[in-house]
């Protein structure tokens, strides 16, 4: 069994035993109580044939927060012949709380 962390690590740049290539791309952008909000959609597809989407969702609303809210998913969409990806799906409300979960898992 493979951890999602390598294949997040692979998309994100990082030291992992997984590659990563974009496959797919789209971003959309819409104006919600004034503010602009952009969620963007990628696939990746990796050297063992698994399939992983990452997803997020950002506006633009002023924060002073040491890590400002944004909302971050990666799914499991193709699982690797042989070689199951657990968990197939993870979702964070910040950056800050998604590398802190990539730390953790990756030691």
């Amino acid at each position: 069994m493979s951890h999602l962390v390598n294949y997040v690590n692979a998309i994100q740049g990082s030291p992992s035993p997984r590659r990563a290539r974009l496959q797919s791309s789209s971003r959309n952008s819409w104006t919600d109580q004034g503010h602009t909000v952009v969620s963007e959609q990628q696939a990746y597809v990796f050297d063992d044939g698994a399939i992983v989407t990452r997803m997020t969702e950002q506006d633009d609303f002023p924060s002073e927060a040491a890590c400002t809210e944004c909302w971050i998913r990666y799914e499991v969409t193709r699982q690797a012949p042989g070689a199951p990806i657990h968990p197939t799906q993870v979702s964070f409300n910040s950056a800050c709380r998604e590398a802190y979960w990539r730390r953790y898992f990756a030691s």
